[in-house]
């Protein structure tokens, strides 16, 4: 009975090991250049000893750890290369989508990367990688890209970029603008996360957005936002909306099954009925 107790018990602990979801990570030994001093880590409750003005930010995006290594070389040149893990892929585009500049120069690392004078980014997974290089003399981009691989293979997954980026309509979309909203949406805590996208269309700059969640937390928002705004009452039900914001203009958006889908700052009706239409195709086709 008791070694059947101590088995049973056993079980448990091993099933159960906080953390058991973060990979074994080892950062590489990359040639012409070695490790500087202790890798440091920081979780959730310390992140701001390395970051204090944005840990606050980073925890909305469900941080978890970050792991940071320093690399020199014989020319007293530096690397850092730090390693954001975020809850999932989703939270982590979500941040590195904060922080891109739509207009960098992206290149094919990970889900996706952008390189920048001594700066290169990328996410892979649920990890958010930052590497900086200081006095590098020549080649900076070349060196950065050459650490962002053997990074990336020691990661041992590329990922891709979240599904529903695919859902936006093409026409008018500005490449790479698209962004995860992980919390108070519009500034509102009642309309929890979102994805939006950039647009311009013969001059007039415009965004849309789309909400996924279930069909009950669908209702409970429209009516949470019609009393913020409001707006008459009315029996909430799936179709169209327009709701005069005060902070962001008039909001045009449709709600159907598990999606809210909407446009602002766009006083076009018959393109913003147009777009509207456009995003409900796009969402069809799941």
């Amino acid at each position: 009975m008791m070694k059947t107790i101590c088995l049973i018990f056993g079980i448990i602990v091993f099933l159960w090991v906080p953390g058991a979801e973060a990979k074994d990570f080892r950062f590489p030994e990359i040639k012409g250049w070695k490790q500087s001093g202790e890798i440091q880590t920081f979780i959730p409750k310390t992140l701001f000893e390395y970051i204090n003005g944005a840990a606050d930010f980073y925890l909305v995006y469900d941080f978890q750890e970050l792991k940071v290594a320093e690399y020199l070389n014989e020319k007293k040149a530096s690397v850092t290369v730090e390693i954001y893990r975020h809850k999932t892929p989703t939270y982590a585009f979500g941040i590195y989508s904060q922080e891109r500049n739509p207009k960098a120069n992206f290149i094919n690392v990970g889900a996706q990367g952008y390189v920048e004078e001594e700066i290169l980014n990328f996410i892979a997974g649920p990890y958010y990688v930052k590497i900086t290089g200081y006095k590098i003399e020549s080649g900076a981009q070349e060196v950065l890209i050459s650490f962002a691989k053997e990074v990336l293979e020691n990661l041992g997954e590329k990922g891709i970029l979240p599904a529903r980026l695919n859902s936006f309509p093409r026409e008018g979309k500005v490449k790479n603008s698209e962004k995860f909203i992980a919390k108070n949406f519009l500034g509102y805590a009642f309309l929890h996360s979102a994805f939006t996208a950039d647009y311009e269309l013969s001059g007039t700059k415009f965004k849309l957005f789309v909400i996924d969640i279930d069909r009950k937390e669908c209702k409970d928002m429209i009516q949470k936002y019609l009393q913020q705004t409001k707006s008459p009452e009315k029996n909430i039900a799936e179709g169209i909306y327009t709701i005069s914001d005060p902070y962001h203009g008039e909001i045009g958006f449709h709600w159907k099954g598990k999606f809210i889908w909407g446009i602002f700052n766009f006083n076009d009706y018959s393109l913003r009925s147009k777009y509207l239409k456009l995003f409900e195709e796009m969402l069809s086709r799941e």
